[in-house]
């Protein structure tokens, strides 16, 4: 890179800049570090941060368009800054997260983006996740993405931590792709790892080719996860096959399910319970569903 691309591409990140940043002014205020220490979101002080990123600023220029090499080089140099001082790479992101939050300086500052660059040549888990969806977005080539840094990565993250988000991105970049069966190794891993997006995405996937049985055990382990989608999904299952059987015990099992969706804003779940009143003849009921499920329909198209 020549010294003028260099100039271009460290012109606008705080820690490549030709003098030393005002951290004091940049950082969030004390208040916001005791508040997100206290809930154990940042394991460091305002003090302790200002001296590392004084530290990293003086060491290295950040700037990731560098050869491999040379960014294994500067990941090391700043490895050995945190381990001097007992900090987490994990503050690095939680420190980007509370600055886009709550400091209106950093609004104006690339330093957000800095925490992250380094957070991710850190291999913080969270940072890497962050910064894989947004560059996996813009990719077209599902050759050309295997090739990155981040996608390697991202495989390293999934395969070596057994983290179900990153399980669930590469499962959705294959399916995007319509490479199915990659896609579905990393959907039956982010399931075994404890995903309920990929149960609820697996119970469907068993729905379309008519295993009902499989999609119920699918769909009760998505519920465990905490996916309202598959109260629905086992509902509209539970409710076809009761009135298949004529089975007053499965009948009231889908509604109840059909009801947690529908408290949890899934509008469909509301005017499938319209529907069940309405052919029991309990229409005050089932207005009132209807009237539940246009509200919340208005809010899907309008936001809160």
């Amino acid at each position: 890179m020549t010294a003028s691309r260099a100039a271009v591409s460290t012109a606008n990140k705080v820690l490549g800049s030709a003098k030393l940043p005002d951290f004091a002014r940049i950082l969030p205020p004390d208040a916001v570090f005791a508040s997100a220490q206290k809930s154990g979101f940042l394991k460091c002080n305002r003090v302790e941060a200002t001296t590392v990123l004084s530290k990293i600023w003086k060491t290295t220029q950040l700037n990731l368009q560098m050869t491999y090499a040379m960014q294994q080089q500067q990941a090391a140099s700043v490895a050995n800054i945190c381990a001097a001082h007992n900090f987490p790479p994990s503050n690095f992101t939680s420190l980007a997260l509370l600055l886009q939050q709550s400091s209106p300086a950093a609004i104006k500052s690339p330093l957000p983006n800095d925490l992250l660059s380094l957070a991710e040549l850190l291999n913080d888990p969270p940072a890497i996740l962050k910064s894989a969806k947004s560059k996996i977005s813009s990719s077209r080539s599902i050759p050309l993405l295997e090739s990155t840094q981040i996608w390697k990565k991202l495989l390293y993250l999934a395969n070596t931590s057994n983290i179900p988000e990153a399980h669930e991105l590469i499962a959705e970049t294959y399916q995007n792709a319509k490479s199915i069966q990659k896609a579905q190794e990393h959907w039956t891993k982010a399931a075994d790892a404890g995903s309920g997006k990929a149960c609820l995405v697996m119970g469907r996937q068993a729905m379309i080719i008519g295993k009902n049985d499989v999609a119920i055990q699918a769909f009760e382990r998505a519920k465990e996860l905490g996916e309202a989608e598959a109260y629905y999904e086992l509902g509209i299952l539970q409710m076809k096959d009761g009135e298949d059987k004529n089975d007053k015990t499965e009948k009231t099992e889908a509604e109840y399910n059909l009801s947690v969706a529908a408290a949890s804003g899934i509008s469909r779940a509301a005017v499938m319970l319209a529907e069940l009143y309405k052919s029991r003849n309990d229409l005050i009921m089932s207005a009132q569903w209807e009237n539940l499920a246009k509200e919340m329909k208005a809010i899907e198209r309008d936001g809160p």
